[in-house]
């Protein structure tokens, strides 16, 4: 199974990460699952008899109930009481039938992160991160145990399948905590054809944004426009297989509410995907290499597929890694900010870690390696692992039982990209961010910039003030300006990571300004980490 919570990329160091997992798989009626997050809504209501299923995402396909089926949604009715009830969904049914099937036929992992995403696919599931459960024995016991799977859980929508395997049945329930209304969209498309992904965020989540993984392997953030209710326009340039995915930001963090397989033309395996290689569920490193360094090896491995360098582990990262898989252990959720725990920068800067840019993935799975291939697939997740300028990891990992006695592997991946320190620039610091400022003023096509010496001066002192302050406070900096017989002055102050953030400066905008100061002073922050430049910019006519 998937289970979620999902990254996003942001300037200055927050990360995207999101939160995946890997489901487990059990041969008697005793039962063995993966959780899944948040709270159920919605009665428990069969779906209707009709057509046959259009290829697309989004609409419930109707489907007729086998008798074994019906008594376990019956069973799971009766489970519930007079509490939430989770609502049936003719796409779950289709998918538990597929993985039903593979598990008759003998399939290793039957509903391993690989099959649990083609089954998905195959009933039009868009569900990031269902709970799979799977039983075999007498039909007739069957019912019960998917019951007392669904106990603890917090589901919106359920679906089981039934499938023979000589004289017994296997029955797999796939149960999900949907926080998404997503409108249809096609399976199948035709190489060079454009689509258009919409849908609606719900129950608390806001921000949607879309990341895709094309056939190339290559993940990237398409255009979004909306916040709750969504759109945006999705390109099929190439024959293959693309993944799409829709993350809104919650409480705890970036979460993956929708996770598409789509087509295009003839089927292919994404370039270094964790699709395409064998379920990693029962995979061991090799002798001698623990299981962070494996999931390292396997970070590696799909940089190198994209021409990207290998990671330099770091202790530092692999402390504070390890430290939030712990808490999210504790917790018994996957999460990016848990109670106790700040944001990434946040738990960064009170390592002492410097960097310009961090960006995390967590992840939960039956194996460290299952876990991490979990995030693979999610394009989000992805983009963070193929971020070329990320030079640091840090692996941590957290291992636990879940409430049906499965095993647990919290994971968390943190990339660091590191402070530009200016090492390989002739120029000091005031003087980067001075030419940084005049790129963009000439990119916004407002009127050049002249340097002032009075400016600068004033500038430096304030950048200077900041610094032993620890703070980001300009105290009357754009008064002090007009103290030199100037008729307009306004001044901006922030700690950045590099000279080039100095184009955050709201006031480069504004074309009535023709002079500027830039001050820089370098330090260590207890607030903001080490290695920051505290910039003072002053603008006058």
């Amino acid at each position: 199974m998937i289970a979620s919570a999902l990254p996003l990329r942001r300037l200055a160091g927050a990360a995207l990460a999101a939160a995946l997992g890997a489901g487990c798989a059990a041969n008697t009626p005793a039962p063995a699952r993966a959780s899944s997050s948040t709270a159920p809504a919605a009665p428990l209501a069969p779906p209707s008899r009709g057509a046959s299923p259009a290829p697309r995402y989004g609409a419930e396909p109707d489907v007729a109930l086998s008798p074994v089926e019906a008594a376990a949604l019956a069973a799971i009715r009766a489970q519930v009481g007079t509490g939430p009830r989770p609502r049936v969904s003719g796409a779950l049914i289709l998918a538990a039938r597929a993985l039903a099937r593979g598990a008759a036929d003998g399939a290793a992992e039957p509903i391993g992160p690989s099959a649990r995403r083609a089954g998905l696919a195959a009933g039009l599931a868009w569900d990031p991160a269902p709970i799979a459960f799977l039983v075999r024995g007498r039909a007739e016991d069957l019912p019960a145990a998917v019951a007392g799977a669904i106990v603890g859980t917090a589901a919106s929508h359920v679906g089981v399948g039934a499938a023979r395997a000589g004289d017994a049945t296997v029955l797999v329930l796939l149960a999900s905590d949907r926080k998404l209304r997503l409108d249809p969209f096609p399976r199948e498309v035709a190489p060079g054809s454009a689509a258009t992904l919409s849908g609606a965020l719900e129950r608390g989540l806001r921000h949607a944004r879309v990341f895709a993984t094309l056939p190339s392997g290559e993940a990237r953030e398409l255009p979004t426009s909306g916040a709750r209710a969504f759109r945006a326009a999705v390109d099929f340039p190439a024959s293959g297989r693309y993944v799409l995915e829709v993350v809104g930001d919650g409480r705890g963090g970036p979460e993956v509410a929708a996770l598409l397989a789509v087509t295009a033309g003839a089927p292919a395996p994404i370039a270094g995907a964790g699709a395409s290689r064998p379920e990693a569920t029962s995979a061991r490193p090799p002798a001698g290499e623990d299981d962070e360094a494996a999931v390292i090896r396997a970070l590696d491995a799909l940089r190198a597929a994209h021409g990207l360098r290998p990671l330099e582990p770091s202790r530092e990262l692999a402390a504070v890694a390890r430290r939030h898989s712990e808490r999210m252990l504790a917790a018994g959720r996957i999460a990016h900010v848990l109670p106790g725990s700040g944001e990434l920068t946040d738990r960064l800067r009170a390592a002492s870690v410097p960097f310009r840019r961090a960006y995390e993935n967590v992840a939960r799975g039956g194996t460290a390696r299952a876990a991490h291939d979990a995030a693979e697939e999610s394009p989000a997740h992805r983009s963070n692992m193929l971020q070329a300028g990320a030079t640091r990891v840090g692996v941590g990992l957290a291992r636990g039982r879940l409430p049906s006695g499965g095993a647990a592997v919290y994971l968390t991946e943190i990339f660091v990209e590191p402070p530009d320190e200016g090492a390989q620039s002739p120029l000091r610091p005031a003087a980067r961010v001075r030419e940084a400022l005049w790129r963009e003023r000439a990119r916004l096509g407002r009127p050049p910039l002249t340097a002032d010496a009075a400016l600068d001066a004033l500038a430096a002192d304030a950048a200077e003030e900041l610094r032993e302050r620890d703070a980001i406070d300009p105290r009357e900096l754009d008064g002090r300006a007009l103290a030199l017989r100037r008729n307009l002055a306004a001044a901006d102050v922030f700690v950045a990571s590099a000279p080039d953030d100095a184009i955050r400066s709201a006031n480069l905008r504004d074309a009535r300004f023709r002079r500027v100061g830039v001050g820089v002073a370098t330090g260590d922050s207890r607030r903001f980490g080490a290695g920051r430049l505290f910039i003072a910019v002053v603008y006058t006519d």
